[in-house]
């Protein structure tokens, strides 16, 4: 080809058919909607790439959410490769943790210009416009726990043209991701690829440019822990491996359906709750706006210190039948472009001054220099424990509630220590602000 471009999609991480996680109570038109948006994302995804005339089709890993892959993802995952088939555009695909080789399938073949790499590394012509331009490089895993370097089977496999390596890993030891396939970035350079089409981790980003090393992350996002845009790489390189320059180029493009999101605002200066609700209508359509249309689903905070954080404590206010959360979502049913609250955490406290009350030398100002104290000792499970020992409680507490301390970190005690402090607080100064 000379030294044509050539232009591909790169996506990662699909799993088709993924349960959304942390929406227990959610009404029937969204459940099913949900349970579609990884299907309608992944036809996004293949749609791009009919509308951009991409060269070829890249997959690196996860197809599925887990191994007893359903009947309805892989037919439909056929579907789609069978479009790219169609269009003339060659897809190639690896299988990493969730979906390895060893999980159930179809007895089906795949359409004729898609191919899918086995357990052991393959080298694959790559022929665009029926002319031999490079080489893709790539495997699947056999399994799913794989803990050997995966990155370093691709050494010495570089041929003539353009060199592309699909590998679904975890770069780097990243937090968040199981360590499978570990590697590190040297590994990945000193196979001397042109592009690496990685797979795994779910957030987009791109490790190096010279070569280039790329996570596109998942596809679409299923729970609150992930946020923000979804989607693939569309990427460009020159025949030889590189563009003028010595780089090739990469464009994020969005496919997800549905975003995750998480806002806060504050009670601070609010008097009546007609503020609150105005608030929580100015989030909702900030949302909407940065989605682009996409529907969105939040979780809220509340924050600060102010007058209705007595209102925000009142039984069955926040969440429940007929609560705040419930009346929020209850106008977004019929909208395409829904912003769903997820749930509302109430993060307020009560409007008095902690600093002044707490120098006091009165009741209060005891109680409050006690909470302060505890809060800084340090190892705050530790001496959770122990003061319920010394209450004579620890003893009389069934077994399931000593597991849910153990799984508590110290921040999140002390969140709980704050939140029981200032409702202390106020039931000592009920009143108190009144006067």
């Amino acid at each position: 080809m000379g030294s044509s471009t050539l232009k591909f999609i790169h996506c990662a991480d699909l799993h088709l058919d993924s349960p959304f996680s942390g929406l227990s109570e959610t009404s029937a038109a969204l459940a099913g909607f949900l349970r579609g948006a990884t299907f309608s994302a992944f036809k996004n995804a293949v749609d791009c790439a009919l509308r951009s005339r991409a060269d070829f089709f890249l997959i690196s890993g996860d197809v599925y959410d887990g191994e007893d892959r359903s009947v309805r993802a892989q037919l439909f995952f056929l579907e789609q490769l069978k479009r790219l088939s169609d269009a003339g555009i060659p897809s190639f695909t690896v299988h990493g943790n969730h979906d390895p080789l060893s999980g159930w399938e179809l007895d089906r073949d795949l359409p004729p210009l898609a191919y899918r790499f086995g357990a052991e590394i393959e080298s694959v012509p790559l022929t665009v416009k029926g002319e031999r331009v490079g080489t893709v490089h790539g495997c699947s895993f056999p399994v799913r726990d794989v803990d050997e370097n995966l990155a370093l089977r691709f050494a010495g496999r570089r041929t003539e043209g353009v060199n592309i390596a699909l590998l679904h890993c975890n770069v780097g030891g990243r937090k968040g991701h199981e360590n499978y396939a570990p590697c590190s970035l040297d590994d990945l350079r000193a196979a001397g690829m042109d592009y690496w089409a990685l797979g795994h981790v779910h957030g987009a980003e791109v490790l190096s440019h010279d070569p280039l090393v790329v996570y596109p992350g998942n596809l679409q996002g299923r729970h609150i822990g992930e946020t923000g845009k979804k989607g693939v790489f569309s990427a460009t390189l020159g025949s030889g491996g590189a563009l003028p320059g010595g780089r090739g180029g990469v464009e994020f493009v969005p496919c997800d359906v549905v975003r995750w999101r998480k806002d806060a605002l504050s009670i601070e200066g609010m008097q009546r709750d007609e503020e609150l609700f105005a608030a929580f209508e100015r989030m909702k359509e900030g949302a909407r706006h940065d989605a682009g249309g996409r529907p969105v689903i939040v979780r809220a905070t509340v924050a600060g210190r102010g007058k209705l954080s007595a209102l925000l404590r009142r039984p069955g206010f926040i969440s429940g039948a007929g609560g705040l959360a419930e009346t929020l979502n209850q106008s977004e049913e019929r909208r395409s472009d829904f912003v769903y609250i997820e749930s509302i955490r109430d993060d307020t406290a009560s409007p008095f001054d902690l600093e002044a009350l707490g120098s006091g030398n009165h009741f209060v100002g005891d109680f409050l220099k006690e909470a302060s104290a505890f809060e800084h000792r340090g190892n705050l499970k530790e001496g959770l424990l122990e003061v319920l020992a010394a209450k004579g409680i620890k003893e009389k507490l069934p077994r399931e509630v000593f597991e849910r301390v153990d799984a508590f970190s110290n921040e999140e005690i002390a969140a709980l220590l704050r939140r029981g402090t200032s409702l202390a607080l106020a039931g000592l100064l009920e009143g108190e602000d009144d006067e």
